[in-house]
């Protein structure tokens, strides 16, 4: 459910359904997802300060965003580290999202908690294509290539993603910023880019490598890179042989992702 406007009334705020205010006395607590349409009843005025006049009732009423304070963001996933040296690290506290690196606060378009599937929501991976649920956002998600590909130049990395074509998904590929590299470091496993489920294929194929990032670094002859090991992120030059995988924006609508 995308965020939505309400109309917070004698009655407070009801959670944002896809519904218009009835013309009622007793409440107009109701509210519209994020782009339905707001009717409201018999407006005679909207103040400066964002109070909407209703008649019959005369009852002022504030738009306002659903509940207490619209969500703007989702909590940052778990790292996936379970091995604490000491307490107040993070294999002690287990901050993030969710049960773990892998695991979905709440199910996906295809009915399941994985965080990682293909486009077709299984753990196969005939096209390479693996989808991060994490970052669906109720209409788009973020999906990358699993196998390392490589390049002698940044420029060659940028280029070669933008014309990555597979199956159906013949365009839309680039070259995934530094911070949608390092959002796939799983820090349970010491070779950070290389997930593994437990008695599964692994998510990622990379291989211990280094990885362009389109992400320019701190002087414009420099660009971020990761690497696959440790989780660690640096800067170089240019040119010089790393790898890189292609990422992609998917449309969702139900279980078909274009």
């Amino acid at each position: 459910m995308g965020l939505g406007i309400g109309i917070s009334g004698p009655n407070g705020s009801e959670p944002c359904d896809d519904a218009n205010v009835v013309n009622s006395d007793s409440s107009y607590n109701q509210a519209v997802a994020s782009g339905a349409t707001l009717t409201l009843p018999d407006i005679n005025n909207v103040d400066s300060d964002g109070s909407v006049v209703v008649t019959p009732a005369q009852t002022p009423f504030v738009a306002t965003a659903c509940g207490p304070g619209a969500s703007v963001g989702a909590t940052l996933m778990k790292t996936n580290k379970s091995i604490s040296v000491r307490t107040g690290d993070d294999g002690d506290l287990q901050e993030g999202r969710a049960t773990d690196f892998f695991t979905l606060a709440s199910n996906n378009p295809f009915g399941t908690t994985e965080r990682f599937t293909s486009e077709l929501g299984s753990q196969t991976y005939t096209n390479n294509i693996v989808i991060d649920w994490s970052t669906y956002n109720g209409s788009t998600v973020l999906g990358y290539i699993n196998q390392a590909q490589s390049a002698t130049t940044w420029a060659n990395a940028i280029d070669n993603s933008l014309a990555y074509s597979v199956g159906s998904y013949t365009s839309g590929w680039r070259l995934p910023n530094i911070s949608e590299i390092y959002n796939l470091y799983d820090f349970g496993n010491s070779n950070g880019l290389n997930s593994y489920f437990l008695y599964r294929p692994p998510v990622f194929n990379l291989g211990v490598n280094i990885f362009w990032s389109s992400t320019i670094g701190r002087l414009t002859n420099q660009t971020y890179i990761g690497k696959s090991q440790y989780g660690e992120i640096s800067y170089t030059g240019l040119t010089g042989s790393n790898s890189y995988f292609p990422c992609r924006n998917f449309t969702v609508s139900g279980t078909i992702l274009t």
